[in-house]
């Protein structure tokens, strides 16, 4: 490296692209960019840190081993990473970083730093700066800027693809195909997240597309928020999103769906701006709104559904198809 000791206080420095590629050496270290890095001489970067599940259980089925996730810290410093290119075959977690993840001995992050000009295609959780953020990992001041396009079957996002803490003082605008028949979760800032808020972030411009049958969870922001507590002081503007096929759900002008599942804590969607966005679905896909799709049930087959207050949003835009609950700001508000 250019300088440091991979500590928190003194952080490996790097200045090419040859030690970028080296983080995959130390997953627990901690790092900070120095210069800005072309990553054009890549023909496919190998994501650092890798998804592996905890353990055979059901219930680790999403939780990341920490052996193989990014642990330590990335502190961008206002630089820019360009011309990056990712064709994963790994089935979970692709993008500059596939898998980060907080651990019991601490936090870990990534941010501070402008992606321009990426191409990323994978399967699960596909992200233009990280494929999956597990807990205790915050993502911040991440900017994606120029020609960049995202392709993936579920959780695709122009920054995260799935997230399990806090994102905030993001941007981005992207091109983003959701692939097949059951596509589901996309968003220019995050695919979807799990218990996990949006804060301070914006997209300019850019796409959504899915073409498959039953896809679901698209929004210009967000297109999963899963149990997200607030989605606050975010804007969207002149974002297309176009879902085709038949008998989907979920497609809204800021996020697909929003909610807790707590009724005495509704999630808090404030100070939001959804500006000229155009939202083109099928006759069969239920609940779109200019603002948010709908509620959502906890899990497939039950009955208890998420809730949340909306207050301090605008919206503007247009959209043309639709079936069963088409409305300006929730298309399903009874939900």
């Amino acid at each position: 490296f250019a300088g440091g000791a991979g500590t928190a206080e003194d952080p490996w420095q790097i200045a090419t692209a040859e030690q970028l590629d080296r983080i995959r050496d130390d997953l627990t270290a901690h790092y900070v960019l120095i210069d800005d890095i072309d990553l054009s001489a890549y023909d496919n970067w190998l994501p650092i840190g890798v998804f592996h599940s905890l353990s055979d259980a059901p219930e680790d089925a999403e939780v990341p081993h920490p052996d193989y996730a990014f642990t330590g810290s990335f502190d961008g410093a206002g630089h820019t990473i360009s011309n990056l290119t990712v064709s994963c075959e790994s089935p979970m977690g692709a993008g500059l970083f596939g898998c980060i993840s907080g651990t019991e001995n601490g936090a870990a992050f990534i941010g501070h730093f402008t992606l321009e000009n990426v191409n990323v295609s994978g399967f699960y959780l596909v992200g233009g700066a990280v494929g999956l953020q597990f807990m205790n990992c915050p993502v911040s001041d991440i900017h994606l800027i120029g020609d960049n396009k995202l392709t993936g079957m579920q959780g695709i996002g122009g920054i995260v693809g799935t997230g399990f803490d806090l994102i905030s003082d993001c941007s981005a605008t992207a091109e983003i195909t959701v692939l097949g028949d059951d596509g589901a979760c996309a968003g220019l800032i995050a695919g979807g997240t799990t218990m996990s808020s949006i804060k301070n972030c914006e997209v300019k411009g850019g796409s959504i597309t899915a073409g498959g049958n039953e896809t679901w969870g698209f929004g210009a922001l967000c297109g999963a928020p899963w149990g997200a507590a607030e989605i606050t002081d975010c804007k969207v503007s002149g974002t297309m999103i176009t879902v085709r096929g038949e008998n989907n759900r979920l497609v809204g002008g800021l996020v697909g769906f929003a909610g807790t599942y707590d009724p005495t804590a509704p999630a808090q969607i404030t100070g939001c701006t959804v500006e000229d966005v155009t939202i083109i679905v099928s006759e069969t896909t239920d609940s779109v709104g200019g603002l948010i799709g709908a509620g959502k049930e906890m899990m497939e087959g039950s009955d208890v559904m998420s809730s949340f207050i909306v207050s301090g949003c605008m919206v503007s835009g247009r959209i043309a198809g639709g079936g069963n609950h088409v409305e300006t700001i929730v298309g399903d508000p009874a939900c």
